[in-house]
């Protein structure tokens, strides 16, 4: 499985964070910063990012409060929806963000 990092150093805001994170899926133009919208792209292949599963982005170091509670909050919808596409399609995509919890 491909490993990806995130400097937490370089994310001292949640848009800094979602701008390293669109840089590590290697989002392709117009990528949104929500939560759906990397949640579509990461898990049901929307086509909207060129990193291909399996992968797992690993954030090194510690995020701010609001950047960290977005990345935990991505990690859970990100299992979530890995769940709902095996529920649904019967596969599973093997994509992970391993976030420090606090």
């Amino acid at each position: 499985m491909r490993i990806v990092t995130i400097d937490a150093a370089d994310c001292p805001t949640t848009k800094a964070f979602c701008t390293q994170l669109k840089a590590a899926i290697q989002a392709l133009p117009g990528h949104g910063s929500s939560i759906p919208a990397f949640v579509d792209s990461m898990i049901w292949g929307t086509g909207v990012s060129d990193l291909a599963p399996p992968y797992t982005i690993k954030i090194m170091g510690r995020l701010d409060r609001e950047a960290g509670r977005f990345a935990r909050e991505l990690s859970d919808a990100l299992e979530a929806a890995r769940t709902d596409r095996r529920t649904r399609k019967g596969e599973d995509i093997p994509v992970v963000l391993e976030v420090g919890r606090r």
